[in-house]
């Protein structure tokens, strides 16, 4: 399960998140403050494609002023808006995230400096960069270029553009957080269920024989394009189990085989065996977490059948078994399908929706 979890480590290094304001307000042009801002010593984002010359040469800018006096790095603040420009483009909106918040990232820095011998205080990335773990990576000719290009949104995975990274901060193409739409029309959040459940089924089933689930599923997790597309936000809660290799073995893990990776997320605790992951995992938190907030039984005064609730219901009950729920996530699917609209406001699949019910 390890090896697993290695994996899923990768995939928030690599994986990590209209018109934008052509005039995004100027940057503090203090050197030494960014460097401690992005954390450029810290390293936990910084396998990937590198961004950092244009945090310096002012190409990524915060919507908020970037200055010593900001309240930027607050203990519970994950991610921040801002614009990006390159040589092809004017401005556009993106999103600048970490992998956790500072107070976190704090707890694991306190963590991986101790398990080195270095007291509370040293340089992260140097920690790291010493592990044999990471030199694997590094000395890889065939991993990191792979994972990087492994589940491009370009090839149909439901993930945000990637711009880069640089420290501990990730780019990623902005978005609208699903979140503000539970009070939206029934036919809008309709589709956006249908959405969910789809990119659900999608990521359990692939081509690649990867299955990837969800571990948990934050507030933030999805969200949406202009088009009215769904994406996944943030990757830093998907598994990854390969379906080609198999369940690995559940045994205790040797000491040369733990390293100061195994602390990243602020805790050394191992994760549980991938026999224990269900098959309808995912589909069990997707239902409860979020579908319960876009569709509720008071929706059947707006048309929702009572079908549609019913499956719902039994899709976000863990006590069901996972086939039964497999079922009503399929029956609930077309039940949604009816419902969805289709209008140039949904660019993602028109006007292809109005010759196939393929769309």
């Amino acid at each position: 399960m390890a090896g697993i979890w290695s994996g899923v480590w990768i995939l928030c290094f690599i994986l990590v998140f209209g018109t934008a304001d052509p005039s995004p307000a100027p940057q503090d042009k203090s050197h030494d403050f960014r460097k401690i801002f992005l954390g450029l010593d810290k390293c936990n984002a910084c396998i990937g494609t590198s961004i950092c010359k244009k945090f310096f040469k002012d190409e990524i800018r915060f919507e908020r002023r970037l200055t010593a006096q900001s309240n930027l790095s607050s203990a519970d603040v994950r991610s921040y808006e801002g614009n990006y420009t390159d040589s092809t483009a004017g401005w556009r909106p993106v999103v600048v995230s970490r992998l956790m918040s500072p107070h976190l990232h704090q707890l694991s820095d306190n963590s991986i400096c101790t398990s080195a011998g270095k007291g509370k205080s040293c340089s992260i990335e140097g920690v790291l960069r010493a592990t044999s773990r990471f030199q694997t990576w590094v000395h890889s000719n065939l991993l990191l270029p792979s994972m990087v290009k492994m589940f491009p949104g370009t090839e149909g995975w439901p993930f945000l553009r990637y711009h880069g990274s640089c420290g501990r901060l990730m780019v990623w193409a902005a978005s609208r957080a699903l979140r503000t739409l539970f009070s939206s029309p029934l036919e809008r959040r309709a589709d956006l269920a249908y959405q969910l459940l789809h990119i659900t089924q999608s990521l359990s089933a692939n081509s690649l024989r990867f299955r990837l689930f969800y571990t948990r599923i934050p507030e933030d997790m999805f969200g949406i394009l202009e088009d009215n597309k769904v994406f996944i936000v943030d990757t830093s809660t998907i598994g990854i189990i390969d379906l080609q290799e198999g369940h690995p073995p559940d045994k205790d893990l040797l000491p040369e085989e733990l390293d100061v990776f195994s602390c990243l997320s602020g805790s050394c605790v191992r994760p549980p065996p991938c026999e224990t992951v269900r098959e309808a995992q995912s589909f069990i938190l997707l239902c409860k977490y979020i579908l319960n907030n876009l569709l509720t039984s008071n929706d059947k005064q707006s048309g929702l059948p009572r079908a549609a609730v019913d499956e719902l219901l039994v899709c976000a009950d863990p006590s069901q078994l996972d086939q039964t729920i497999i079922k009503s996530v399929q029956s609930l699917k077309n039940i949604l399908k009816t419902l969805r609209p289709c209008s140039p406001q949904y660019a993602y699949r028109y006007p292809e929706c109005l010759y196939s019910d393929k769309f």
